[in-house]
């Protein structure tokens, strides 16, 4: 009768596990606006002779514990737009860059993290940047040495045409095309 309940809980524990990795892979379209004062932030990265396929955003000074709290959903396109949305105001920090390869740790320590916090304000549109991640030094097993450069092309114009198309159907396109408005006057 132990054995059975133990073969049960472990099936079951395997399951959440392989369910949960799962879910971190696959893309998904957009959700719409749940909250009027959610946020969206949005960027651009690209990596030398790399593809990256997860950006880690972290809410600063909060701990997650999978599967009890998870980071912001971040969705990644082949095309290196990376957009998040309906996430709550508050300061946040891209804590790293994925790759099927390479991990791209940004934040490796408190005093780095406090250098890249941006403030995402009610009902805001952030713009994070386009980054390039080159690695320059190959790693052991503990960490390897990269570089990484903030470009000036794609800008925010670029990014945002092609997610005014992935957000097709949902509240943030309506939003995009106001930004997009924005800056051509600017």
């Amino acid at each position: 009768m132990q054995l059975r309940y133990a073969q049960m809980t472990t099936f079951l524990l395997v399951s959440l596990v392989a369910g949960c990795a799962g879910l971190a892979r696959t893309s998904a379209p957009p959700n719409n606006i749940k909250l009027n004062d959610s946020g969206f932030i949005y960027g651009y990265v690209e990596a030398t002779n790399d593809a990256i396929d997860r950006v880690t955003l972290v809410e600063y000074g909060r701990i997650y514990i999978p599967p009890f709290t998870q980071p912001p959903r971040v969705l990644v396109y082949n095309n290196g737009v990376f957009m998040a949305e309906n996430i709550k105001p508050g300061r946040y920090v891209i804590s790293g860059f994925r790759s099927s390869r390479n991990n791209y740790n940004l934040a490796r320590s408190k005093r780095d993290a406090y250098q890249k916090i941006f403030r995402v304000m009610p009902g805001e549109m952030q713009y994070v940047g386009a980054f390039n991640v080159k690695v320059t030094k190959k790693g052991d097993l503990r960490f390897g040495k990269f570089k990484i450069t903030e470009l000036q092309r794609p800008g925010e114009r670029d990014v945002l045409k092609e997610l005014y198309h992935a957000t097709e159907g949902t509240a943030w396109q309506d939003k995009i095309a106001r930004r997009l408005k924005q800056l051509r006057q600017l």
